[in-house]
C-alpha cells in the first residue's frame, strides 16, 4: 500500500470512529487512540513487553471510559482487533501458522471471559506475552536449503506425535540422519533435538493457560519421558516451573 492510499484509508477510518454515535467528539483524542495503537504493535515486533504492557494499559483505561453498546464493548472489541491484527501478521505459508491460530482462538475466548475493568487490566500481561511469542513466529530468515523448512513444517505438524525424532524428520525430507543434523544446525543455530524440546515447551505454554488439564497430562501430550522431565526441561527454557507459569497468570484473574 502506497503512502496516499495509507493516508486516505487513515482518515476514512478517523471519520468513522469519529461519527459512530458521537462517542468521539474530539478529534485529538481519536489522533492519539490511533498513535497509540501503532505504537504498541512496534513494541511487539521489538519484544518490548512492558513497553507494550503500558501503552495497552493507558490505551485499555481509556476506553473503559468510553463505553459504547454496553460498558465493556469498546475494550472488548479493540482486544479482538489487535488479536487479529498480530494473527494476520503471520503469513499462511509459515511453519508456526497453526500454533498461531491456536493462540489467537485461546486470546479470543479469553476476552470474551473478562467482564470487569480490573479483568481487563490484569489480562494485559497475558495478551501482550501471547501477542509477542505470535510475533516472533514470524521469521525473516531465509534458509539456503528448502530442507531445512521442510523440517521445521514438519516438527511443527507432529510437535504433539510420540514417534517425533531426528532421524525420522531426516527421513521425512529425504536426508541422511547425519546430513540433515549438520545441515539444520548450520542454517537455525540449534539441533534438531533441540528444535523439537524447545518448541514442544512453547506449544505447552498455551494449554498451562487455558486450561486446568494436571501438569503431568499436558507433560505426557506433548511427549516427555516424565512429568519431571517436563519441569526441569520447562524451568531451563522459561526460568520458572510450569506451576509457577500457571499461577503467575491465573492469580492475576482471582
Amino acid at each position: 500500500m502506497n503512502r496516499y492510499m495509507e493516508n486516505r484509508i487513515r482518515q476514512q477510518f478517523l471519520t468513522h470512529l469519529a461519527r459512530e454515535n458521537n462517542h468521539f467528539t474530539d478529534q485529538s483524542y481519536v489522533e492519539n487512540f490511533y498513535e497509540l495503537d501503532e505504537q504498541i504493535i512496534r513494541a511487539l515486533q521489538t519484544n518490548q513487553l512492558q513497553l507494550a504492557n503500558t501503552l495497552l494499559e493507558t490505551l485499555t483505561l481509556d476506553l473503559l471510559q468510553h463505553p459504547m453498546i454496553d460498558e465493556y464493548h469498546g475494550v472488548r472489541l479493540y482486544f479482538r482487533g489487535l488479536t487479529y491484527h498480530v494473527s494476520r501478521l503471520v503469513p499462511v505459508s509459515n511453519s508456526n501458522v497453526q500454533t498461531s491460530l491456536a493462540y489467537t482462538s485461546a486470546l479470543l475466548r479469553l476476552v470474551d471471559e473478562l467482564h470487569t475493568p480490573l479483568d481487563f487490566v490484569y489480562a494485559i500481561p497475558v495478551v501482550t506475552e501471547a501477542l509477542a511469542t505470535m510475533i516472533s513466529f514470524i521469521s525473516t530468515q531465509s534458509f539456503s536449503d528448502h530442507r531445512v523448512l521442510s523440517a521445521i513444517r514438519l516438527i511443527e505438524k507432529h510437535l504433539t506425535d510420540p514417534t517425533l525424532s531426528p532421524s525420522n524428520v531426516a527421513t521425512g525430507v529425504g536426508l541422511s540422519n547425519n546430513y540433515l543434523s549438520s545441515l539444520f544446525k548450520q542454517e537455525t543455530g540449534e539441533t534438531i533435538s533441540e528444535r523439537i524440546r524447545r518448541r514442544r515447551i512453547e506449544a505447552s505454554m498455551n494449554d498451562l493457560i487455558v486450561t486446568s488439564l494436571p501438569i503431568c497430562s499436558i507433560a505426557k501430550s506433548y511427549c516427555f519421558s516424565s512429568c519431571t522431565t517436563y519441569i526441569s526441561t520447562f524451568k531451563t527454557y522459561k526460568d520458572m516451573t510450569p506451576l509457577q507459569y500457571r499461577q503467575s497468570h491465573h492469580k492475576k484473574k482471582r
